[in-house]
């Protein structure tokens, strides 16, 4: 689906106008011209390079569904702002209360919604 916006979104393109463009705005990308030329094209057809998947830790995960700003929620749970990022970022676990507290969060969470 994302592809076919895509392609709609692009298909008036003047990939030529758009390089020409480039190169009088930055004289120096003339040299680049061609994988200038190649990137748009590629997008044009709608597809990509790339694509970039990101891990969300558990806890960040129910802080994000409680809706809360890490100060808050490190708040709620008594601990300081650099102990929830450290958790969030994977460099330290919860443990005892705080882990249960962010199971349980998570659980309700799904439930109510």
């Amino acid at each position: 689906m994302l592809k076919k916006q895509i392609q709609e979104a692009t298909k008036d393109w003047d990939i030529e106008a758009m390089l020409q463009a480039v190169v009088r705005d930055d004289p120096e990308m003339e040299s680049h011209q061609e994988s200038l030329r190649q990137a748009l094209l590629e997008a044009k057809r709608g597809r990509f390079a790339r694509k970039t998947v990101v891990e969300v830790s558990p806890i960040a995960h129910t802080r994000h569904k409680v809706g809360l700003s890490q100060s808050k929620f490190a708040q709620r749970l008594g601990i300081s702002i650099n102990t929830l990022k450290s958790w969030e970022q994977g460099q330290r676990n919860p443990s005892g209360a705080a882990h249960s507290f962010s199971y349980w969060t998570n659980i309700l969470s799904w439930w109510w919604s």
